[in-house]
């Protein structure tokens, strides 16, 4: 790791490569005195400064890995690349060292200068003032210290290294995710010809597999949980809801009712008055301990009697359509599709009597790209080096 860093920095451009080291931190801008390395570090949040056995020590080593993966740019950090493969891969990285990677400079601003615009909040950064120069960026681009950060992941840019593109600054993942897809499953991008498409993410053909048990799903029909593939038997088994009226699992193809986190099958058995067993579906319900009644008189367990006004307190179930299992097709690596399925149900709430027709509902646990979620793993049990699954013949070519 240190040495692809090395390489990182070595190919990287930067008008002063000489510095100043100082025991206190894990790493310091080169080319600075003391007091402007305490001048830069203070202008970063306290838990991201790298005092050495800190947690902005431990945060810069997690961030060195996330935006400068290896496997973005060493074969030997991949698994199972065909020999095409490892070409592509080693063009793809030195075109980006040539081309886009950089490290940033921090100076102190000319007094004498009345000062720029930060490239990032838009701010003033006055004489005197420290900054962060780009040189692929322009002569006179410049950033606060905190607003050096990637376009994409808003974090700062570890060590100053960037990759300019287009006018925007990168961490070097998000850099190489402008130009290539990625596998979700693991991680390392995609250089074959053909990769599967689902949800506007990529898998390398034989990766998009159950979570679960690890079923090819190419082709196949699937459920995606927390942005995770999951194949119908699976999902059915670990995540359908339980039918609140006859215990039973409630299918990806069959409709039902919830109210308040409680689930009930969509037919006239299930969804039924607790007390007399009428038929609740359209029709407003009386909610009493967990339990759904027809009328005051069966929530109080007597004989069914006609309520007076203003004696009732009505609700009413939202209906759901059936989960609806998506596809997985293929297409070529350079194209990607937005989702815009929802992801989960949502919960029934009260409405005034009479009652409105009940309003289809979004099918759960659809997939949605979200900006914080956890980074996708490799189905388990599966081990590096292993061979990928060979492509399903059933699957759908785009």
């Amino acid at each position: 790791m240190c040495r692809l860093i090395s390489d990182f920095q070595r190919h990287s451009i930067s008008d002063d490569d000489s510095g100043c080291a100082s025991e206190e931190y894990a790493w310091v801008p080169p080319g600075l005195k003391p007091e402007q390395v305490y001048q830069f570090f203070s202008c970063l949040p306290e838990d991201k400064v790298p005092y050495v056995n800190s947690p902005g020590e431990k945060y810069r080593i997690k961030q060195l890995l996330h935006q400068l993966p290896p496997h973005d740019s060493e074969a030997q950090y991949c698994t199972a690349l065909e020999e095409e493969e490892k070409k592509e891969l080693r063009a793809f990285s030195q075109q980006r060292k040539r081309e886009n990677l950089g490290r940033g400079t921090v100076r102190i601003f000319p007094v004498t200068i009345t000062g720029a615009i930060c490239e990032e909040c838009g701010k003033q950064i006055g004489g005197g003032d420290i900054a962060v120069f780009a040189s692929r960026a322009g002569l006179g681009a410049c950033w606060h210290p905190q607003c050096f950060v990637c376009s994409t992941c808003r974090e700062l840019l570890v060590d100053l290294i960037y990759f300019y593109h287009a006018g925007k600054v990168y961490c070097g993942r998000h850099h190489a995710e402008r130009l290539r897809p990625r596998c979700q499953a693991c991680d390392e991008i995609i250089f074959s010809p053909e990769c599967t498409e689902a949800e506007g993410r990529h898998w390398h053909m034989g990766h998009f597999c159950c979570f679960e048990c690890e079923a090819s799903l190419g082709g196949q029909r699937y459920v995606m949980r927390q942005s995770r593939p999951h194949c119908c038997a699976c999902y059915e088994a670990r995540h359908a809801e339980y039918c609140d009226g006859c215990g039973e699992h409630i299918g990806l193809d069959q409709g039902q009712m919830a109210y308040e986190g409680q689930h009930w099958h969509a037919s006239d058995r299930c969804f039924c008055c607790s007390c007399c067993g009428r038929a609740l579906l359209g029709r407003p319900f009386l909610p009493r301990r967990g339990l759904i009644f027809c009328s005051r008189a069966c929530s109080l367990g007597s004989e069914p009697t006609a309520p007076g006004p203003g004696r009732r307190s009505w609700s009413a179930g939202t209906v759901s359509t059936p989960l609806t299992a998506s596809t997985a097709s293929f297409s070529a690596v350079e194209g990607a599709s937005e989702s815009s399925e929802d992801d989960g149900f949502f919960l029934g709430e009260r409405i005034p009597l009479p009652p409105h027709l009940c309003r289809p509902m979004p099918a759960q646990d659809t997939a949605t790209e979200t900006p914080n979620s956890p980074s996708p793993q490799l189905p388990r049990n599966s081990r590096p080096g292993m061979p990928r699954q060979a492509r399903d013949k059933n699957c759908i070519v785009a």
